[in-house]
């Protein structure tokens, strides 16, 4: 299987010199054939294809005043061709918007498809040498590509694409139900116990900071040196608040997936509640973030990422008798069962009908359906971009007929 490990590498004044040579060479090749494109459609009504496109490009190489390209490293520049053309099928798949024209102020990568190895405690590029790199872990596997970025606030990154043997099983069987909220951002049942976790809203935390450096940058001249010095003031602090969200959701989905082996969750449509009121409430806890990383690291370590229904009334429905109330509004937070009088906390409920649902869908399921897969497609979907995570037993079979034997044992119908 193939893993990716994401670096922090750190390239002196040469390199850093070099690589943001190769940048702009990436960038204006892609802006360039981008245009040309667009061009040749508007006037035969047919882009450009990828052969089309390198095969120009080698001309475009031997005029004087392009001889400038001949710096970069040929396959970079060919691996930007390519993702050019798959930015045009997936706009015309309508997995994608239309492809954007690059700007050097905005983040920027580069791919090296081949030719790149680990020496030491640095990373060879070709053309740059070996740059020092800070790896969290060994990468025993075979390299398959580099990916080298730079952050608006000019860092450099390099995830690493190696290939890796080792499946990760993880030991624990425990199938857990979670529920999604602004109040409590999970709320984690398992069968038996129930735990709830806050969010960190961290796009408050820092909005004074945000604030101010806002200010100081409207302050500033339009194309002055001081401008630009303000305007990396203050992607620090966006890059800040990106930081601190991610390093929470990745150390919240590491504890839920060491805790349990089967996952379930909604399918929630973040893009249809960004829409609402509350769309800073939803963008900065990051429900789609949390539920990415959850499936891959579930798929990484052999366990099942379940998602039910995104119209499953899993807050109006009763956990006890099954009863439903239409009564309930985004303002009730427990209510009591008409039926069986049972109270209910709002959110602890949702968990237990989610769970019950999950164990429902996998007792059904049968291994080798591909509706229930993880891994999903190549690109997000724009429209349904959670159906790329619809997920199940994907898994093998050996795994997947153990967890069809546990799922047995534990019958919906069971549940409290």
């Amino acid at each position: 299987m193939l893993n990716v490990l994401k670096v922090r590498i750190y390239p002196n004044q040469q390199q850093e010199i070099a690589l943001n040579r190769n940048l702009g060479c990436a960038r204006f090749v892609w802006n360039y054939y981008l245009n040309k494109t667009n061009n040749q459609y508007q006037e035969t009504g047919k882009g450009m294809t990828y052969c089309q496109m390198a095969r120009d490009l080698t001309q475009l190489k031997k005029l004087s005043d392009y001889e400038w390209l001949q710096e970069s490293t040929a396959a970079t520049l060919q691996q930007t061709l390519k993702n050019l053309e798959s930015a045009f099928k997936n706009f015309f798949s309508k997995r994608a918007k239309f492809p954007k024209f690059k700007s050097k102020y905005k983040k920027q990568s580069i791919r090296y498809p081949e030719s790149c190895s680990l020496h030491n405690n640095g990373l060879k590029l070709p053309k740059l040498g070996i740059v020092k790199a800070k790896l969290s872990k060994e990468i025993l596997g075979k390299i398959k590509s580099v990916t080298v970025s730079k952050t608006s606030t000019g860092k450099y990154f390099a995830s690493i694409l190696f290939e890796s043997d080792d499946l990760i099983i993880n030991k624990t069987f425990k199938i857990s139900g979670i529920d999604l909220g602004l109040s409590s951002l999970v709320t984690v049942f398992d069968g038996e116990t129930t735990y709830t976790v806050d969010p960190i809203q961290p796009t408050r935390k820092y909005a004074k900071r945000l604030k101010r450096r806002q200010q100081k940058l409207s302050r500033r001249t339009k194309g002055s040196n001081n401008r630009r010095k303000a305007i990396k003031e203050v992607a620090k602090v966006h890059e800040k608040i990106t930081n601190t969200r991610q390093d929470f959701l990745h150390k919240l989905s590491r504890k839920l997936v060491d805790e349990n082996q089967v996952i379930v969750a909604e399918n929630l449509c973040v893009k249809g509640l960004a829409r609402t009121k509350l769309a800073k409430s939803i963008h900065d806890a990051g429900f789609g973030m949390l539920l990415n990383f959850l499936s891959y690291k579930l798929e990484r370590e052999g366990g099942n990422f379940v998602q039910v229904d995104r119209f499953y009334p899993s807050t109006k429905t009763c956990s006890c008798c099954g009863f439903k109330n239409n009564l309930i509004d985004l303002s009730v937070r427990d209510w009591v069962c008409p039926n069986c009088q049972t109270h209910h906390d709002r959110d602890l409920n949702a968990a237990k009908n989610i769970r019950a649902e999950g164990l429902r869908i996998l007792s059904t399921n049968t291994v080798g359906h591909t509706e229930f897969q993880a891994c999903g497609e190549t690109v997000r979907l724009v429209s349904a971009c959670a159906k790329k995570r619809q997920c199940g037993l994907g898994v093998s079979p050996s795994r997947a007929t153990a967890v069809q034997v546990s799922v047995n044992q534990e019958s919906p119908a069971t549940l409290p």
